[in-house]
């Protein structure tokens, strides 16, 4: 679409009615661009039409990223992405016996099936006692940007390579030291409470090993889903085997801290959710992803002028489509499905962008495959947001849309997603919108 200044409204509307031109010329007014196609009847002109978009990128301040249900651990140079997991750890309910001996001590986990990144290499990670107790913020949340210091010594390590789809249990020995104390401390203490233990062990975190390591892995982190086992052993007429699970406690204090180790210095630099980067600074791109508040906005250029139909005509159909860059060894398809927002110049969200029924707006992902490569595209209907904007008094140019990722993945995920911006040679990120015109007696 031409990027003109808008010459009169009246004087579009006269060359629709007035002007009969061959089907394969092309002409353009003010900020509308017409050549595709157009019809006329004896009640209205319909037209056919696509509008320029301008992709940027923004950072939310923060991700609240406390009880998702998902411990995320692992770092990744090819996703630009480091994540770290802390959770409290209680008493277990079982009574010790005295008598009982000491074989070892483990954390016991299981993979939740979420992954970002090459699972074929070797996957490692560390267990860290923290050095202070885990707290939330006034909001009873954790963000993605908290931290708590740890022990620098690992009580534990494990490497492996990762079987994210077979929800397989991952078990890893811990300090003998470590158990023994623990033993120790239950025996001495049969009535043990869970704030006395919590100044025993305040919580546990899980680094990533970032030496050949690309990939982040998730981990089953429900109330009882992740234990500190203690495995002992009486020994009477014959050897009994017991365990005491130490189980993840409350889900309000597990959390992510989620940080993007990108070196792109434009988005380093984005430190306030009132900064945009340009996709034309970015080769033509933006970026969304889960845990790091990226988010991409999309401003609709000359979207006042759309304005003129109000009263005098009514889109049909407005359908904005984007396109998806596949990222270098990506093994996941992108998610099935995305989500609009309505924005203010300052990237304040309103509210999530609807349909006629009241219905939120989702964006159907459709993919092709070529001889030469595999495409994604997102289709989002947003007919009902623009023509309620047409229809409002005033139309700011300052309003935008932000595409958005469903909390469970903007909270519980590191997801990422780089979208073909409207510069794009592709052509693949446009909107295509089909109006009309009423026509004059």
């Amino acid at each position: 679409m031409q990027n003109k200044k808008v010459k009169g409204i009246n004087l579009l509307f006269q060359v629709l009615l007035f002007i009969l031109i061959p089907l394969a010329s092309s002409c353009s007014e003010g900020d509308f661009s017409i050549g595709d196609d157009f019809v006329t009847s004896d009640t209205y002109t319909a037209i056919t039409d696509t509008f320029a978009l301008d992709l940027s990128t923004f950072r939310m301040d923060t991700v609240e990223t406390s009880a998702t249900g998902v411990a995320l651990c692992g770092y990744s140079e090819t996703h630009e992405t480091s994540s770290t997991a802390f959770f409290r750890i209680g008493v277990p309910t079982s009574r010790v016996d005295d008598k009982e001996q000491f074989d070892s001590l483990c954390l016991v986990m299981n993979h939740s099936g979420y992954y970002l990144g090459d699972t074929t290499k070797l996957f490692g990670l560390d267990v860290h006692l923290l050095d202070e107790e885990i707290t939330t913020n006034k909001s009873g949340t954790i963000c993605n940007d908290d931290w708590f210091d740890y022990s620098p010594v690992p009580a534990g390590s494990s490497h492996y390579y990762p079987e994210p789809n077979a929800e397989r249990e991952l078990s890893i020995r811990l300090s003998d030291d470590l158990g023994k104390m623990l033993l120790d401390t239950l025996q001495r203490n049969s009535f043990l409470t869970s704030a006395d233990f919590e100044e025993i062990i305040k919580g546990v975190a899980l680094t990533p090993d970032k030496e050949g390591s690309d990939a982040i892995m998730g981990y089953n982190a429900s109330e009882g889903s992740i234990n500190i086992r203690l495995y002992t052993h009486l020994t009477e007429l014959e050897e009994i085997e017991i365990t005491h699970n130490f189980p993840l406690t409350s889900t309000s204090y597990q959390f992510n801290h989620i940080e993007s180790i990108s070196e792109e210095p434009l988005l380093q630099g984005l430190t306030s959710y009132k900064q945009t980067v340009s996709e034309t600074q970015l080769d033509h791109s933006a970026v969304l992803q889960g845990g790091t508040g990226f988010f991409t906005r999309i401003d609709i250029e000359g979207l006042s002028s759309m304005k003129a139909l109000e009263n005098k005509g009514r889109i049909v159909k407005a359908n904005l489509l984007i396109g998806v860059h596949k990222e270098q060894n990506q093994t996941q398809n992108p998610p099935s499905s995305l989500f609009l927002l309505e924005a203010d110049n300052i990237n304040q969200l309103s509210s999530y962008i609807v349909d006629s029924s009241g219905s939120t707006v989702t964006g159907t992902l459709t993919q092709a495959t070529s001889l030469y490569e595999e495409t994604w595209v997102y289709s989002f209907d947003i007919t009902y947001f623009l023509n309620a904007l047409i229809n409002e008094e005033v139309i700011s140019d300052g309003t935008g849309i932000v595409v958005a990722l469903s909390q469970d993945d903007l909270e519980g995920s590191v997801t990422k997603l780089k979208f073909k911006g409207y510069t794009d040679s592709s052509a693949e990120t446009r909107l295509n919108v089909f109006y009309y015109n009423y026509d004059k007696e």
